[in-house]
């Protein structure tokens, strides 16, 4: 008579299909290996920068050692060429300062470039993993749709046919096919409120108040007595479809003690 199992059990379906699965895991590889690739450069770099230093250092004191033991220039006279001599180191230690300062420059502008490349992927990332998503709900709510609208075919089919109508449980209305009629009626109009929550086109709030009007029916208010126990038993404990009839039998016992 209701359509309770079937909502619960497309959307529990759902989870296991892989062609709804997200597909957009983050792939680490590429990143990794380009972050890999920086640091070996600045590495190299450094270790380059640092080889400079220390041939230089090493060819100054070298110079500066073969200078004081030239004989020729132990006389006072050349006193004065032996001091500018020994400024070359120091020209020479500012000189490769700089190189290392440009060098390291460098490598910052360079990381921060790679940074924001990163940052870059990573929102890509979220964005496309956002409509993957998107994607997983609107198949899931379609899906949803199908198998209600399957479900009220064979609601009307019973509606119109009273051989088909005994095929169902019976809920209360007897031998009366106005009443058999009327509850598979009522049972179509909950049935489209349920749909309309789940699927998010009514807040718990709108579809309260909705029931709370629909109960305004004695006939909505004596199938749902009939129907009530049923389906909250059937129901997987926590899911839309639960948490709407939770939400209906609240509007049911506003409106009877009303």
């Amino acid at each position: 008579m209701h359509s309770h199992p079937h909502g619960d059990t497309t959307k529990g379906g759902n989870s296991n299909n892989p062609e709804l699965r997200d597909p957009l895991q983050p792939s680490s590889l590429g990143l990794n290996g380009e972050v890999i690739m920086a640091r070996s450069r600045q590495i190299k770099e450094a270790c380059v920068a640092a080889a400079i230093l220390i041939a230089t250092c090493s060819a100054s004191v070298a110079l500066t050692l073969a200078l004081v033991h030239i004989p020729g220039l132990q006389s006072a006279r050349s006193g004065n060429a032996g001091q500018s001599f020994g400024v070359i180191p120091g020209i020479t230690s500012v000189a490769v300062l700089i190189y290392i300062a440009r060098t390291f420059h460098g490598q910052r502008e360079e990381a921060d470039m790679q940074r924001e490349m990163l940052e870059a992927q990573q929102a890509e990332l979220a964005s496309q993993r956002e409509q993957a998503r998107v994607s997983n709900e609107c198949a899931q709510k379609i899906a949803e749709a199908a198998v209600r609208g399957q479900h009220n075919a064979l609601i009307s089919a019973a509606i119109t046919d009273p051989a088909l109508a005994a095929v169902w449980p019976d809920l209360g209305y007897g031998d009366s096919d106005e009443n058999r009629k009327q509850y598979l009626y009522a049972n179509e109009i909950i049935s489209l409120q349920c749909m309309s929550y789940t699927l998010g086109y009514l807040t718990r709030d709108q579809a309260e108040a909705t029931m709370y009007y629909l109960f305004e029916s004695p006939i909505m208010r004596s199938f749902w007595e009939q129907s009530r126990t049923a389906r909250m038993e059937s129901t997987p404990h926590g899911g839309q479809m639960w948490k709407f009839y939770e939400l209906t039998d609240e509007a049911y016992q506003h409106r009877i003690e009303g």
